[in-house]
């Protein structure tokens, strides 16, 4: 895939671009290869609002599947792709996450940012979003335009879909979510927020500190089944968590690494190089 110059910009200020036809059917088949072995090999309790109509299955950074995700995109060339996004020389493969929703009936996952789980923040650091069915804009992932640029909010705690707002740490250390939806709902324009189509082929590509959420299966969107990717660059720095137990399913504070001083370069050894 070649990166054109307003694809780069349109990342470095909107925080998100769709690129249509980013892996050829064939190239497809291989990342879903990866997506099903990681169904295959949870590393981790996988079921978010368990109980709940919102219930759906949500595995994320399970070091034991990391060569898979590596082998596939070293096989693929998807590390240039990312390297050319961000004139970067060097790039790491942060983790994946892997998402079912089926029975039409799942709901909107909440708004949050990634970067509030983890000790860093920067220019290069981004998702690719990969559905394998066809997903109309209604049912897709949608992202704040720009967000990535402004405040850090606190995380979402995925406790009760009732509250999509319950903070992970606390207002002390980061100003609580917005309701956006209940916003939104006042006044539809309230937020600018972006999402597109997409399919089977195409990808989302969107920094992580950017403000996304949604992507719901309702009956005429019954069923998703999508792998994100995460990267990381050159332009990456460390920006430690509080340090106190997070109100959130992992302890995402025993990332912090004290030998680091805020606004260092943010390499840690255990994330897989990939050029």
């Amino acid at each position: 895939m070649r990166v054109t110059e307003q694809m780069k910009r349109d990342l470095a200020d909107d925080g998100a671009i769709v690129v249509r036809g980013l892996f050829t059917p064939q190239q497809l088949k291989r990342v879903r290869q990866c997506f099903d072995y990681g169904i295959a090999h949870p590393g981790q309790p996988s079921k978010v609002y368990e109980g709940t109509s919102d219930e759906h299955f949500n595995e994320y950074g399970n070091p034991a599947n990391v060569e898979q995700y590596v082998a596939m995109v070293n096989e693929l060339g998807i590390q240039d792709f990312v390297a050319s996004l961000w004139d970067s020389e060097n790039v790491w493969f942060l983790g994946e996450e892997l998402f079912i929703k089926s029975g039409g009936k799942a709901g909107r996952s909440p708004w949050h940012q990634d970067t509030s789980y983890m000790p860093a923040n920067g220019p290069h650091l981004l998702n690719i979003w990969i559905s394998f069915e066809g997903i109309p804009k209604e049912n897709s992932l949608e992202i704040v335009r720009g967000s990535h640029l402004s405040t850090q909010y606190d995380g979402t705690s995925y406790l009760d879909p009732s509250d999509p707002t319950a903070p992970v740490w606390g207002e002390d250390y980061f100003p609580r979510l917005p309701d956006i939806e209940a916003e939104r709902k006042n006044d539809p324009t309230s937020w600018d927020v972006i999402s597109w189509d997409v399919e089977p082929g195409d990808a989302l590509v969107f920094h992580s500190g950017s403000l996304h959420g949604g992507a719901p299966v309702t009956p005429a969107c019954p069923t998703r089944h999508t792998l994100v990717l995460r990267f990381f660059g050159d332009k990456l720095f460390y920006r430690p968590l509080p340090d106190k137990k997070a109100n959130f399913g992992a302890d995402a504070s025993a990332l912090n690494d004290p030998s680091l001083t805020p606004g260092d370069s943010y390499r840690p050894s255990y994330y897989a190089q990939l050029r």
